[in-house]
């Protein structure tokens, strides 16, 4: 089945269930996320353990606008020690912000930032996700991500 931002959000419920694929993780988003409209820019991220089922416990940082790779290279160094402890753990990001445009300048550094990030520190990430007031998306294939 093919989703749009037209289709039901999926029930909350759902965000749990195994994902196979990033159209399926995008739907655990948009069942997490809820209806879109955001105040902030925000680095949301979820682990997943090896049946592909998200842990139920999401965490979100405050991002500034600029893309940081100091602040990207921090988070994934700290994921990275999580990931280690277990090595069937994997990380789901999603930025989200305001606006209804595309994918900005903002968003490809953040991705690319943290995908290096994740590479450098081990961390096994699945493709990064943004969401503004009108989409959530999957971004441009970065170079860490878990098949």
């Amino acid at each position: 089945m093919t989703f749009t931002e037209h289709t039901p959000i999926p029930h909350i419920d759902t965000v749990t269930e195994p994902f196979h694929g990033t159209e399926q993780l995008r739907q655990r988003w948009r069942a997490l996320m809820g209806p879109l409209g955001f105040s902030e820019r925000l680095l949301w991220f979820v682990f997943v353990d090896d049946d592909c089922r998200i842990i139920p416990a999401a965490n979100k940082l405050d991002l500034p606008a600029t893309p940081d790779a100091r602040l990207a290279d921090l988070l994934m160094n700290r994921l990275g020690e999580i990931a280690t402890v277990d090595g069937s753990v994997s990380v789901a990001c999603l930025l989200t912000r305001p606006g209804v445009d595309g994918i900005s300048t903002s968003d490809e550094g953040w991705a690319h930032m943290l995908a290096e990030a994740g590479a450098r520190h081990r961390v096994s990430l699945h493709p990064i996700h943004r969401a503004n007031d009108a989409t959530l998306v999957t971004m441009p294939k970065t170079i860490s991500e878990v098949a």
